[in-house]
């Protein structure tokens, strides 16, 4: 066979991640890269559990202390891991607490490269989000990671937040990251941020998750309520959302259009009692399955009112999947998903009576300027999502990582 046809292997990439105690985002897109495995790579896994430290049977608070840093036992899977599979890249999701941030080095020692995937703000921000009281504080991007330590930002507390924010500048200040051959932003937005904090912008890829579609718009189904759906914390924009249903149910009255918050979270006693003095919102808690699905394919408009730097937001995603326009924050990466004024509207992040005003330019639309907002959702998910050309531009990150330095 002549060399120009050749077919050339798959890369080996094996995937490293340590599971946080409640699933989100970020183990969704795990298993969704797991998934989308085939004939250009092959992904296996390697993960570690954070629920391992915690019952009966964990190490000492100490121990885990200092296993933060670097958990010999850790290295020793990934070394098996790696005898075992024989991987061309290793790709890295999030390594604390279990599995240490000891992995990079093991990296180095292995002689692989290591692909990052760029879910949250780590490793310049100690819990990930950059959020202290009440707000994003960003000098953790400037190597200032007092703000967080001193706001109890990770865990609340003040030790283990100032245990997280020492490894990680130490780990970015000892040259060890330049193991790291390649970042994925999931967002430009997050690429501009990873390069504003000193990561060279050649090694810096914006590549957005894709989105299999399944669900299909169905106009018919639209009714009378929005939505949010998400975690019940402060930093989702939850009060944000509940003072501009205030806003508008003083302005509105009886023509006050039904809002559903389906979510469970930190703040739900809180989000509960503000919403008992509501005529207009209902908590229906966390849902999943057909019950969410309905939710979505009833609602006229879902809301992701945002005030921290939300790196994406998968959930506009799956709103557009179901034909359905967001109203969402101008934060982070939701400025890319969200076309104003064609998929939907962007209000100030945290500003309710700019939230509330667009939630009655949504009800100025009608029925049918909602529903054609939601088609045109859905044709940037098809035209801005695809699996075919996430896979192509995966495939290459990859190679590029397997290929650098030769």
């Amino acid at each position: 066979m002549p060399p120009s046809v050749v077919k050339s292997s798959p890369i080996r990439v094996l995937q490293v991640f340590n599971q946080y105690l409640e699933q989100g985002g970020e183990e969704v897109w795990v298993n969704e890269v797991t998934r989308l495995s085939g004939s250009s790579f092959h992904v296996d896994g390697l993960r570690f559990q954070s629920s391992e430290w915690t019952g009966r049977g964990a190490p000492t608070l100490v121990r885990q202390a200092r296993q933060v840093w670097d958990n010999p036992a850790s290295r020793e899977r990934l070394r098996a891991a790696v005898d075992k599979v024989r991987p061309d890249v290793l790709l890295y999701h999030n390594l604390i607490p279990v599995g240490s941030l000891g992995l990079y080095d093991e990296a180095h020692a292995l002689g692989l490269p290591v692909v990052q995937y760029i879910h949250n703000f780590r490793p310049f921000s100690a819990s990930g989000t950059m959020w202290v009281n009440g707000r994003v504080n960003a000098a953790g991007l400037r190597g200032n990671p007092w703000p967080e330590v001193m706001g109890r930002a990770w865990e609340r507390s003040f030790l283990k937040t100032f245990l997280v924010a020492s490894y990680q500048s130490k780990l970015v200040s000892s040259g060890t990251l330049d193991v790291v051959r390649r970042w994925i932003a999931i967002s430009e937005f997050m690429r501009e941020r990873f390069i504003e904090a000193g990561i060279p912008a050649e090694r810096v890829v914006t590549l957005r998750h894709c989105w299999q579609p399944h669900a299909g718009p169905d106009p018919e189904k639209m009714s009378g309520h929005y939505l949010f759906l998400g975690r019940l914390v402060a930093e989702k924009g939850i009060f944000t959302l509940l003072k501009a249903w205030a806003i508008l149910e003083k302005q509105l009255g009886k023509a006050c259009p039904r809002l559903v918050i389906a979510g469970s979270g930190p703040a739900e006693t809180r989000v509960h009692t503000m919403v008992n003095r509501m005529r207009s919102v209902v908590c229906v808690g966390f849902v999943e399955g057909k019950t969410k699905d309905d939710l979505l394919h009833g609602c006229r408009a879902l809301i992701a009112p945002s005030i921290w730097w939300e790196p994406l937001g998968l959930i506009i995603y799956e709103a557009y999947d179901f034909g359905r326009p967001v109203l969402a924050a101008a934060s982070g990466g939701l400025k890319e998903t969200v076309v104003e004024g064609e998929t939907g509207f962007l209000h100030e992040a945290g500003n309710a009576e700019s939230l509330a005003n667009d939630v009655e330019k949504m009800e100025q639309l009608g029925a049918e300027g909602r529903v054609r907002m939601g088609e045109a959702g859905r044709k940037w998910l098809l035209e801005n999502a695809s699996p075919e050309v996430w896979l192509e531009r995966f495939t290459e990150i990859m190679r590029e990582a397997k290929d650098f330095g030769r």
